[in-house]
């Protein structure tokens, strides 16, 4: 196993902290299991449109983009 260095703001690492206590883990390890959970979750969506062809479009994933910009929350597109 291999450690890597990252800054994080001091806002972040409190947010970090607090969950990690909160679920009886340490920051590393909430850290490790949110990078597992991703690159699986990741994994999945490539190998569903691999399997399927679906993808959303170009159009709106910029319009989904442009409203977070915004500071308008929506969930992902499907």
């Amino acid at each position: 196993m291999q450690t890597i260095l990252i800054k994080l703001p001091d806002e972040t690492l409190q947010l970090l902290n607090t969950i990690a206590k909160q679920n009886h883990n340490t920051v590393e390890g909430l850290v490790e299991t949110l990078l597992e959970d991703f690159t699986d979750t990741d994994e999945a969506r490539l190998a569903e449109y691999e399997r399927t062809g679906h993808g959303i479009s170009h159009e709106i994933s910029m319009a989904w983009l442009q409203d977070l910009a915004k500071g308008h929350y929506r969930p992902c597109p499907k």
